[in-house]
């Protein structure tokens, strides 16, 4: 099974402790999404709690979401091509920063490495993600994300369901993802309540 990658905790923290004093604390409302830029001034986002995803805009696939803190917008500094959106899946709360305030900030206090940090992990991250699911069957793929999704809290198990999650994150068809959680169901490798809602994984085939 594919590792992945670590978290980049120390650089995440040092960033947000120079960036959060430079911006606005906003709260999100889930479903809703968040911009990039407001007229010529782009944006960096730290992002504080509750749940975020990131999408491409080409065609929805949905490629990460985060629950811990995370900054987002570095990435845009240099090759601003707005190819996703951040959407909160529940309430959020962030802190909006002007770039060119963030890149003030990183300059004085020497912090470029750590954001090097991050944007080496963004892309260790669908690296690892690619190699899941690009050229699979669809049977791997499906299980792949039944393990992901029942790695989450409790209470995202009990609001997320279980068809969505894995189409929003590969584009697979529902008849397919339906027949193979189904036949899993049957086979008792996972169970899950009326609906399609709190996964279980219980021994899925490898």
């Amino acid at each position: 099974m594919i590792t992945p990658p670590d978290r980049p905790t120390q650089a995440i923290e040092r960033l947000i402790a120079v960036l959060n004093p430079l911006g606005k604390l906003v709260e999100v409302a889930p479903r809703k999404r968040l911009a990039w830029e407001k007229g010529d001034n782009p944006y960096v986002y730290i992002f504080l709690s509750g749940e975020l995803s990131i999408s491409r805009i080409a065609d929805g696939i949905l490629v990460a979401s985060v629950t811990e803190p995370h900054l987002f917008g570095f990435s845009e500094m240099f090759h601003p091509m707005r190819s996703n959106v951040l959407r909160a899946e529940t309430l959020c709360r962030l802190v909006q920063i002007s770039t060119k305030d963030a890149e003030k900030a990183i300059d004085k206090h020497g912090l470029w490495r750590d954001v090097a940090e991050i944007l080496a992990y963004h892309t260790n991250a669908m690296l690892c993600r690619d190699l899941q699911i690009v050229n699979q069957r669809t049977f791997p793929i499906v299980c792949h994300y039944l393990r992901e999704l029942d790695r989450m809290p409790q209470e995202t198990k009990e609001r997320v369901n279980i068809l969505t999650y894995v189409q929003e994150r590969t584009g697979l068809s529902r008849s397919s993802i339906l027949n193979i959680i189904s036949s899993l169901k049957t086979d008792r490798y996972i169970d899950f309540e009326r609906g399609g809602y709190k996964l279980r994984v219980l021994d899925l085939p490898v």
